[in-house]
């Protein structure tokens, strides 16, 4: 889904270059304008390399580049050539500076050219390193939009990138450098493609296991707190999935479902509520302690393969679900 999200910004950034190579031909005061994607706002094209107050500046695209992929690579690499970041009136106008880094996002997360889409990436971090308030702003709605568990468009992976831009590029003296590197390591970890990183976990009679050493063709790992309310309904959910049952039951799919709260005696009167064919454990609170995996929200589900590698990462039930049943 999220990268469905990123396509739909895409083709609209795209539809942007359109609009501004045929803007050359037009009078100054015209805009085109892109159609809107899902529940975001429009995306308006202003007439090349011109501000407009409540548009974001695109850069002139030259007119003799015609082909899609050229345009594109054009715009990556050229898209905050008319923006001021020293403005700070201009930073917090979110309809020119929030909008137009969303649709950066977007064009950076779909561009099929890795090392152009981080070399663009460095630049921009680049940029905004020297102003206080851009790095303030910027680095603060990067968070927002590829990290918060809320967010359409999170992205570990890619915000990684961005981690490591504005950490090779911000002075070393902003505070804010610790937790870039804090973070830096843990949405590093555990992503799709990635060995899971292994862990102790106990049994209910004592008896001490490792993620490493579960048997499993697929594992769905389960962080969960018996006491959190959103917990308890993904969990029935997941109950009265006949779907998973089966697959369970048949050995394709292991449920490790695992406390990682500090309170063992609310854990165990809670035992009675887990599934009997599921494997259920508490980690006696090292996973967030060393923050082994990211738990910002609970539940937090993960799907695994037969060598633990991810194949889903901090994913809804319903992606879930739709993983196992592909994989039959």
């Amino acid at each position: 889904m999220k990268h469905e999200y990123f396509c739909r910004w895409a083709l609209l950034l795209l539809a942007c270059c359109g609009t501004l190579a045929s803007c050359a031909a037009r009078s100054e005061g015209e805009t085109g304008k892109a159609a809107e994607a899902g529940d975001t706002q429009t995306v308006t094209a202003p007439q090349q390399g011109v501000t407009t107050e409540d548009a974001f500046p695109f850069p002139q695209i030259p007119e003799v580049m015609t082909d899609p992929e050229e345009r594109r690579s054009y715009l990556l690499a050229h898209y905050w050539d008319e923006y001021n970041f020293a403005d700070t009136a201009l930073l917090h106008r979110s309809e020119v500076t929030e909008q137009g880094l969303v649709n950066y996002v977007a064009l950076i997360a779909s561009h099929p050219d890795e090392q152009e889409a981080d070399a663009a990436v460095d630049a921009f971090c680049r940029l905004l390193a020297p102003s206080e308030e851009a790095r303030q702003t910027l680095a603060s709605l990067l968070e927002k939009y590829l990290y918060d568990p809320m967010s359409p468009l999170r992205n570990d992976a890619l915000y990684v990138r961005f981690l490591d831009g504005l950490l090779a590029h911000v002075p070393a003296e902003d505070a804010r450098r610790d937790r870039w590197t804090f973070l830096r390591g843990l949405a590093g970890r555990n992503n799709p493609g990635q060995t899971a990183t292994d862990f102790t976990y106990y049994l209910p009679d004592g008896s001490r296991r490792t993620l490493m050493g579960t048997k499993a063709q697929q594992l769905l790992l389960f962080f969960y707190d018996p006491e959190c309310e959103n917990c308890h309904a993904i969990l029935t959910e997941m109950k009265a999935d006949a779907m998973l049952a089966e697959a369970v039951n048949s050995g394709r799919v292991t449920v490790l479902a695992v406390y990682t709260e500090g309170n063992p005696q609310v854990w165990k009167e809670r035992l009675s509520e887990m599934p009997a064919g599921w494997v259920v454990g508490t980690d006696h609170e090292v996973i967030k302690q060393k923050a082994l995996y990211d738990l910002k929200a609970m539940p937090t589900l993960y799907l695994l393969d037969s060598a633990k590698r991810v194949l889903l990462k901090d994913a809804a039930f319903a992606d879930i679900c739709g993983e196992i049943a592909g994989s039959r």
